[in-house]
């Protein structure tokens, strides 16, 4: 019997770890985006990014 505990403490500790890992890359990923929430310095980039790309649309003569 002592050996099914020693099992099931070891299954607890081994799914304790993958959990913990599971909420830290959860954690990490959300904290990755923060930077890119819309700001006067997102607009505009956006602003120049639609005017470069308005630029090589007309360059290209293309009418959309």
């Amino acid at each position: 019997m002592a050996e099914e505990q020693e099992k099931d403490n070891t299954f607890k500790y081994v799914g304790g770890i993958i959990a913990l890992a599971i909420i830290g890359v959860l954690i990490l990923k959300g904290r990755e985006t923060e930077h890119l929430q819309v700001g006067a310095s997102t607009e505009s980039t956006q602003a120049a990014f639609e005017a470069a790309d308005a630029k090589r649309i007309a360059g290209k003569n293309v009418f959309e």
